[in-house]
C-alpha cells in the first residue's frame, strides 16, 4: 500500500479540497469573506508568535480583500487565547495563531484546562519552523555550551533560566536539556518572548532557549551571546554557531513551529479557502526574503501537515511532561 508522506499534499487532500469547494458558499459566491477576520494570538505583543501573526494578517488581508485584525490574548501558557477561539463561531472569521507551546504542551501541563486544541480546533496550515538558540547574557563568562555546562555544574541551584511561561515549549525543552546536561538551574517564567528577552539582556537570568528572530536585536547589540542552535544543520542566518548535535547533544533537537487553526465547527470549504490563501502568502517574495533573513523555514502545504505534526509531538512530549511534574500556570 502506498503511504502518504508527511509534509506533502496527497491525492486525498486534493480530492477533499475540491469536494469542499464545490459545496461552498459560506463566504459568498466569490469565495471571499464579507466582514473582517480576527486572528487571535495567545501570546503578548512583541514576540515571535505575534510577529508572524501580523505578517500573515497583512498578507491575508491583501489576498482575501478583507480586514484581518490581530487580537492578543496571552495567559495560561497560551490557553486563554486558544480557548477563546475554540469557543468562537465556526464561520471562518475567527482564527488562532498556534504553536508547540499552546497546541501541544499546554494541554499536557495544564491539568485543569478546559480546552484541548487537538480535539477542539481544526488545522488550517503549518506556517513555519524557526531555528532555536541557546543564549546567555554577555556578562556570563561562558563562550561555548560546554563552558556554560561546566559553570552551571560548579554553581548548582544558583543560576536561573528564562522561559515564555510554565508549560511553554522552551520551558519543557530546557528542563529536558537540564536532565541531559546534568545541571541544576532554576526556572523563571515570563509571559512571552519579549519580556524573556529583556530579562536575558538585563542579566536577570543567565540562560534561555528561544527563537532566533526574537533575540536578533539583542544579538546585534552584543548584550546576548549564542552558545548553540537547534536543527540538523547550521542555519544560514547563523553559519558560525554550532548545532546542539555538534555540541554533543545528538539526540536533542527542540523544535519551534507556528501554524494557523480554526474552531472545530468551521466548514471544510472555509478551511480549504483559508489554507489556500495562507499558502499563497507564504509563497510571496517578500515573506521568503524575511524568512531567509531571520532563519525561518516556511512550510505550508495541506492542513494534514499541521495535524500530523501535532499528533507526533503530543505522543513525543507526553512522557517528558509527566516526568517533570509541572505546576500549572494560573491565568
Amino acid at each position: 500500500m502506498k503511504r502518504d508522506v508527511p509534509g506533502t499534499t496527497t491525492r486525498r487532500d486534493v480530492l477533499t479540497t475540491l469536494a469542499a469547494l464545490s459545496a461552498w458558499p459560506v463566504w459568498g459566491q466569490e469565495v471571499l469573506p464579507s466582514k473582517p477576520l480576527r486572528l487571535v494570538v495567545p501570546a503578548p505583543a512583541g514576540g515571535l508568535t505575534d510577529t508572524i501573526a501580523r505578517l500573515l494578517a497583512e498578507g491575508l488581508q491583501s489576498d482575501l480583500r478583507q480586514t484581518v485584525v490581530v487580537d492578543n490574548r496571552p495567559g495560561a501558557a497560551g490557553l486563554i487565547g486558544t480557548q477563546a477561539v475554540a469557543e468562537a463561531a465556526g464561520d471562518g472569521y475567527t482564527l488562532l495563531m498556534t504553536s508547540t507551546s499552546n497546541h501541544v504542551l499546554a494541554p499536557l501541563t495544564q491539568k485543569s484546562a478546559r480546552v484541548d486544541p487537538a480535539r477542539d480546533l481544526l488545522p488550517v496550515v503549518l506556517a513555519l519552523r524557526t531555528v532555536g538558540i541557546l543564549v546567555v547574557p554577555a556578562a556570563v563568562e561562558a563562550r561555548t555550551l560546554a563552558q556554560f555546562i561546566a559553570l552551571a555544574r560548579s554553581q548548582p541551584g544558583q543560576m536561573n533560566y528564562a522561559s515564555s511561561g510554565i508549560g511553554s515549549a522552551n520551558h519543557v525543552q530546557t528542563e529536558r536539556f537540564k536532565a541531559l546536561a546534568g545541571i541544576d538551574i532554576v526556572h523563571v517564567p515570563f509571559r512571552g518572548g519579549a519580556p524573556l528577552m529583556t530579562a536575558v539582556m538585563g542579566g536577570e537570568v543567565q540562560f534561555a532557549l528561544m527563537d532566533y528572530a526574537t533575540a536578533e536585536p539583542a544579538l546585534r547589540s552584543g548584550r546576548v551571546r549564542v552558545l548553540a542552535q537547534t536543527g540538523l544543520r547550521r542555519n544560514v542566518a547563523l553559519p558560525e554557531i554550532p548545532t546542539l548535535a555538534e555540541a554533543g547533544f545528538k539526540d536533542y533537537d527542540p523544535s519551534f513551529w507556528l501554524g494557523v487553526a480554526a474552531p472545530k465547527a468551521t466548514p471544510a470549504a472555509v478551511i480549504a479557502a483559508l489554507n489556500a490563501a495562507t499558502n499563497r502568502v507564504l509563497a510571496t517574495t517578500a515573506l521568503k526574503a524575511r524568512a531567509q533573513a531571520h532563519g525561518w523555514i516556511l512550510v505550508g502545504g495541506a492542513p494534514s501537515v499541521l495535524a500530523d505534526t501535532v499528533g507526533r509531538e503530543v505522543a513525543a512530549y507526553r512522557g517528558t511532561v509527566n516526568g517533570l511534574n509541572l505546576e500549572p500556570e494560573r491565568p
